[in-house]
C-alpha cells in the first residue's frame, strides 16, 4: 500500500546573542503533480494576516516538495495549513494513519542546533 508522509520540520541554530529558526513543510512519497497543484491553490486562499507568506510547495534539491514558513505564517496560521493539506490529501485518496514526533540535537564547535520532527504519515486507500 503506497504510503505519504507530511513532515513538519522546526530547526533552531543558536549563534551569539540571535537565533536562527526556520520551520517547514515538506512531502515525502509517492504522488503525482496535480496533488502538488491542488495543494498550492487551496492554500493560497487562506486569509491570511499580519506579515504571514503564503504558503507554496516548491521542489528542493532533494527531490522533495517543499514550503517554508514565516514567523507570522507559523505564528497565525500554521493549524489552518494542517487541516487544508489534510484535507486535500483526503481527497486525493490518501487516509491518515499515524502521527510522530522526533526531536534531535547537536553540539559542535561552531555551535549547537536543536531539530523537532512531526510527521503525519497517509497511506493510499484503495
Amino acid at each position: 500500500m503506497p504510503s505519504l508522509i507530511l513532515k513538519k520540520t522546526w530547526k533552531i541554530k543558536p549563534s551569539g546573542f540571535s537565533v536562527k529558526n526556520e520551520k517547514n513543510f515538506s512531502l515525502h512519497g509517492s504522488f503525482d503533480e496535480s496533488l502538488i497543484s491542488t495543494l498550492t491553490s487551496s492554500l493560497v486562499n487562506l486569509k491570511l494576516t499580519h506579515n504571514a507568506n503564503p504558503l507554496r510547495f516548491i521542489l528542493d534539491d532533494a527531490g522533495h516538495y517543499k514550503a517554508d514558513l514565516n514567523h507570522d505564517f507559523q505564528k497565525y496560521h500554521e493549524e489552518d495549513a494542517i487541516v487544508m493539506i489534510m484535507d486535500v490529501l483526503e481527497i486525493y485518496g490518501w487516509k491518515f494513519v499515524h502521527q510522530y514526533d522526533q526531536e534531535l540535537s547537536s553540539e559542535k564547535m561552531n555551535g549547537s542546533s536543536y531539530t523537532k520532527r512531526e510527521l503525519f504519515l497517509f497511506q493510499k486507500e484503495n
